[in-house]
């Protein structure tokens, strides 16, 4: 897990609600008025705009192999990474491919390729 680095800019909750058509983080007050940001594992696609966005190290993602981690103040989170079909390299979250076929009513296997291996 990352260091507790978060500021409550909740720059993380706008990018996944807003730009990413997701509610995969949340801001919680507790009755004496702490605030957090709570990721939801069930709810993310891996996509990393959150690490993206995030000004103060608070989310990290790290790809390695076939997995993908995002380590956030709630907790590590990791997910499958999907498998070009052409070159082999492991290169989007299975979740985030999902979500992009069901988007755009494509079949999973119109995103079979990596960008770099399609013509």
């Amino acid at each position: 897990m990352s260091d507790n680095k978060c500021t409550l800019c909740k720059k993380c909750i706008g990018i996944c609600h807003k730009t990413v058509g997701r509610a995969a983080i949340s801001y919680v007050e507790d009755d004496k008025g702490n605030a957090s940001v709570v990721f939801s594992p069930e709810t993310c696609i891996a996509c990393g705009s959150c690490c993206y966005i995030c000004d103060s190290g608070a989310v990290i993602m790290i790809d390695e192999g076939d997995t993908r981690t995002i380590s956030a103040p709630s907790g590590d989170m990791v997910f499958k990474m999907s498998q070009c079909k052409a070159c082999g390299d492991y290169w989007i979250p299975q979740k985030q491919l999902e979500y992009m076929a069901k988007e755009a009513n494509l079949p999973l296997e119109a995103f079979d390729l990596c960008p770099d291996c399609r013509d």
